[in-house]
């Protein structure tokens, strides 16, 4: 893996705290110490209209998809369970600190076990949103660790201000979609899922702006991160559960990162760009940039790139249910339902790292008979689409599993790798719904938390959570954690 130092003139107000008595040109940018000085050092005055905006649009979508996971994920359950069993039964709704895992009830959940749950419902359905550059998602790590942070500083008398959680918002969006981006694709293909591994570094920074911890702690919890950043791919052999609880994982260890260096432990330094460092082992990528990493920290928002996703599904499918469902539309207004017997053959192509995901033609992904192999089969989710439509918020396909009419339209799907095609593309569309070329309106973003949240909440507290939101500069963090129980 080469690293490269890329363009060194970048002004982000935290270059005067990097390190110069033991750097030479050909040393690698000090890139672990200037995020975490990026952290330490964020100011509300950074913020811009654009920031207050996204973090409006990604926090309603963040609620939703995590209630979502009630009505929705066989997984919700068992976890909800495992996690409360582990927490053991001192910790009860009267304890001191407690914090509020979404819809349910009261707060009971020590922050660490709080984090690591909302984090697992807000991955469990795939639908939270997107970050293409680094292929990964950044939002549920990161306001799971803002929400379960803020709450536990207002429940000691000290509550973060909405300026305070609106920044740290953007500061662990920023880590965690620049982390990514180095990380890349190839990632992947090393065994690891970059929402978890770069997650856990943007989580602490998230705790770090909140809590205004100096550089020195935020580069002392990033060194203990670096063994504990984790997310094996493996998931995909069986559909498990490991993917939803991956960004869980990674909140949790955050705060024990945190923890750990607030009292005085010793991380490993140069974490990121070290020779046995983050890149080094999580990344076979030959095009890692430090200089790119930490350029415009604090001035250029990379993080605002990120997408909502208007189905529940691998990103990667997006742009193919789009199409189907346009064409479901279109022949279902002219001649009634859609039946397998009216295709003949469908063809789809897509870039060769996207088809190892969802387009390589194994029974699981041709014939899938688990809601995660279904999220990740570009054959179930053409052929669901094309004979059903495509609905924003809709989650009716995973009630589909054994149609047998999906199933034989998948047997006539063919899928050709193209290598001119890159990110999300698919056949003529090069763009998903959802990323800035082809926006998700604000609508829609409301359109789909009222599918996920009314059946969870009822219409006339969803709305209210929706207005509070709108007006997160005059919403108190407690009065908004109390409409999400």
């Amino acid at each position: 893996m080469a690293q490269t130092n890329g363009t060194n003139g970048h002004t982000n107000g935290n270059t005067a705290h990097a390190p110069t008595n033991d750097t030479s040109p050909s040393d690698p940018i000090p890139a672990t110490h200037l995020l975490a000085s990026f952290a330490a050092h964020a100011q509300t005055s950074q913020l811009t209209p654009a920031l207050r905006e996204k973090v409006k649009e990604v926090l309603l979508d963040f609620i939703g998809v995590i209630v979502g996971a009630i009505t929705h994920a066989e997984s919700t359950t068992p976890i909800l369970t495992s996690i409360t069993a582990l927490q053991g039964p001192t910790v009860t709704k009267a304890s001191p600190g407690v914090c509020t895992v979404l819809a349910q009830g009261e707060p009971r959940f020590l922050k660490q076990y709080a984090g690591l749950l909302n984090a697992a419902l807000g991955h469990s359905l795939d639908f939270d949103d997107t970050y293409a550059p680094g292929t990964l998602h950044a939002g549920v790590t990161s306001i799971s660790a803002v929400l379960t942070e803020a709450e536990s500083l207002a429940n000691a008398g000290s509550p973060p201000s909405a300026d305070d959680i609106t920044l740290a918002i953007s500061v662990a969006y920023e880590t965690t979609c620049r982390l990514g981006r180095e990380l890349g694709y190839e990632a992947y293909s090393r065994g690891f899922h970059n929402t978890s591994t770069a997650g856990i570094f943007g989580s602490i920074a998230a705790v770090a702006v909140l809590r205004h911890l100096d550089t020195r702690t935020v580069e002392m919890a990033f060194g203990l991160a670096g063994s504990k950043a984790a997310g094996s791919m493996q998931y995909l052999d069986n559909g498990s559960w490991n993917k939803r609880l991956h960004p869980g994982f990674a909140v949790h260890d955050a705060f024990m990162c945190v923890a750990l260096a607030e009292a005085g432990v010793i991380g490993a330094s140069r974490i990121l760009e070290g020779k046995s460092g983050f890149f080094k082992a999580y990344t076979p990528n030959e095009s890692v940039d430090l200089g790119r990493l930490v350029q415009g920290l604090g001035e250029e928002w990379e993080w605002l790139g990120s997408s909502l996703k208007p189905y529940p599904a691998c990103r990667m499918t997006h742009a193919f249910i789009e199409s189907a469902g346009d064409m479901h539309d279109k022949r279902a207004k002219s001649s009634g339902q859609v039946s397998p017997e009216q295709i003949e053959s469908v063809e789809l192509r897509m870039s060769p790292a996207n088809f190892i995901l969802v387009g390589d033609p194994t029974p699981n992904k041709r014939h899938p008979t688990n809601v995660i192999d279904a999220q990740f089969s570009a054959y179930f989710q053409v052929a669901h689409s094309l004979l059903y439509g495509a609905k924003t918020g809709d989650m009716s396909a995973y009630s589909r599993l054994e149609d047998a009419t999906i199933h034989q339209l998948t047997d006539k799907i063919s899928i050709k790798t193209d290598k001119s095609m890159s990110a999300f593309g698919a056949n003529e569309q090069q763009f998903p719904l959802g990323e800035t070329q082809h926006p998700f309106t604000r609508d829609k973003v409301q359109q789909k938390f009222m599918a996920l949240a009314v059946p969870v909440y009822g219409e006339e507290r969803a709305r209210q959570i929706v207005q509070a939101v709108d007006g997160l500069e005059k919403t108190d963090i407690l009065q908004l954690l109390q409409l999400l129980r």
